[in-house]
């Protein structure tokens, strides 16, 4: 393989090995549901099996000292970790996607591409550096191992800082579907980490080559991949085709590297490196040790950060009634077609209306952020139901129903309401929707944004068991809803 390309044949196979098990042990764990233990394995696992690589080549015995791999990865997982903490809400704004408006504008766009991109050049820098500073190393293979191992420790700690929220949701996940744990695990665990290792043995062997051209074409490859990939992330795509696609970048990243190794001097300072000889039963005996502390740390590090329940009886700990103004303060919007009304929060309120024909988006640009789209459309002999499944099934096909509301109402019409989530490789996503139908023609009201499960010390009225913050505020506008009888 490509990712070993200083091993011979049966160590190669070893390795190869240990890759299977990896995967045999993610595969077990989403569908046991563990998504703690799921998440510790699918950060660290490539990782593990790179150090032992590193371990069987005899790395630190080359031009390249053990000093120069432990600065170079800490400085990669700094970075990593820094460069994630920073753009978190830039992260989570790029991938939003509003639910029932208008398809990713450019912007979306342009922060899905900038992100990664810029990511990626910070993934780098420490092998970059270290060029920089260790002039005198001619062996590419040297640049191969600091720059594949230190965009894996890079890529690693970003990815721990952006699933480390999902830690805080328990040891397992029981109403999370295992193919969308699985597709987090292959995305996070297989395809990105793959595609930093390849994109940075590559930059890194070219470095060493001393070769322009092949470092040029390297960083080229570098950055038009990881924008390949953050323009896959804000496309509207079902999770499975997003997996598809990571793996055929990474993929692409592999057969970059193949064709870059093959194109650098094969210099050899002492004669050719040093290999140790390692049993494939020693390698799995090892990593699956490794995997089993990874685990176990998920599990306690889970039963740490999830906060107990937290029982609470009304009265007296109902909270105090909701405050805000008053409903009639609000403008009232009217649909091009005249068919209804509804009110909206005007300038100077924590959203941005955007007023479209048949409809109102309201983003949520404080708190946990968020969309909220109040809309009507004809109901075509639809009843409520039909139609709030046909607008999840057509704008959230990944969607899991968590559960139905009861006596939903719009527009003080009875009808339909349900709360689903979809689960990102980061993130989780609530949305509700409520429809009404009256004289042929359906109300909606949708709110989706980040999950966060709400207890009685967030805010002064009673804890929200939709754990979606928009639906604290959601209420207000649902019952403005005013239909208009079209029919005579």
């Amino acid at each position: 393989m490509s990712i070993f390309p200083q091993l011979p044949h049966r160590s190669r196979a070893a390795l190869c090995a240990a890759l299977a098990m990896l995967v045999a042990t993610a595969i077990a764990l989403a569908a046991l549901r563990l998504q703690a233990p799921l998440i510790m394995v699918s950060v660290f696992g490539l990782p593990l099996v790179l150090a032992m690589y590193l371990y069987q080549a005899d790395a630190h015995h080359r031009d390249l000292s053990r000093r120069w791999l432990v600065v170079t990865t800490a400085l990669a997982v700094a970075i990593g970790a820094g460069w994630a903490w920073l753009t978190g809400v830039l992260f989570a704004d790029a991938y939003e996607i509003p639910l029932f408006g208008p398809e990713t504008d450019q912007q979306t766009y342009l922060l899905g591409v900038v992100i990664p991109t810029v990511g990626a050049v910070l993934m780098l820098l420490p092998v970059a550096a270290a060029r920089l500073i260790h002039r005198s190393g001619r062996a590419p293979l040297d640049g191969f191992t600091l720059g594949a191992f230190s965009a894996v420790a890079f890529s690693a700690a970003a990815t721990m800082i952006r699933l480390a929220p999902q830690l805080a949701t328990g040891i397992t996940a029981p109403d999370r579907p295992v193919s969308g744990l699985l597709v987090q695990a292959g995305i996070v665990g297989a395809a990105i980490p793959l595609t930093a290792a390849a994109v940075g043995g590559l930059v890194g062997a070219a470095l060493w080559s001393g070769r322009p051209r092949l470092i040029v074409v390297g960083v080229v490859a570098a950055l038009g991949l990881y924008a390949a990939s953050g323009l896959l992330e804000v496309s509207p795509l079902l999770h499975g085709q997003h997996l598809a696609l990571h793996v055929v970048i990474a993929v692409v990243a592999v057969l970059a590297l193949r064709i870059g190794l093959q194109n650098v001097p094969p210099y050899e300072p002492d004669g050719g490196p040093r290999v140790r000889r390692t049993s494939p039963a020693k390698v799995l005996a090892v990593l699956g040790a490794c995997v089993g502390v990874a685990a176990a740390g998920g599990v306690a590090a889970a039963a740490l950060l999830t906060p107990p329940p937290a029982p609470f009886v009304c009265p007296p700990d109902c909270g105090s009634p909701p405050f805000g103004e008053e409903i009639e303060s609000n403008p009232r919007f009217v649909s091009a077609d005249g068919a209804f009304t509804v009110q909206y929060p005007g300038p100077g309120t924590a959203y941005e209306a955007t007023l479209n024909p048949d409809g109102v988006q309201l983003d949520f640009v404080a708190g946990d952020t968020g969309t909220m789209h109040l809309f009507g459309m004809p109901a075509q002999n639809q009843s409520a139901k039909q139609i709030a499944q046909d607008l999840i099934d057509e704008h959230l096909p990944d969607a899991v129903t968590d559960y139905e509301i009861p006596n939903a109402m719009v527009g003080y019409e009875p009808g339909y309401g349900v709360v689903v989530d979809e689960y990102g490789p980061f993130d989780r996503t609530r949305a509700i929707v409520m429809v009404a139908v009256k004289y042929d023609y359906a109300l909606v009201a949708a709110a989706i944004g980040p999950y966060r499960e709400f207890t009685p010390e967030d805010g002064p009225a009673h804890p929200s068991a939709a754990n979606l913050q928009l639906a604290m505020d959601m209420g207000k506008y649902v019952n403005s809803f005013r239909w208009r009888d079209l029919s005579g």
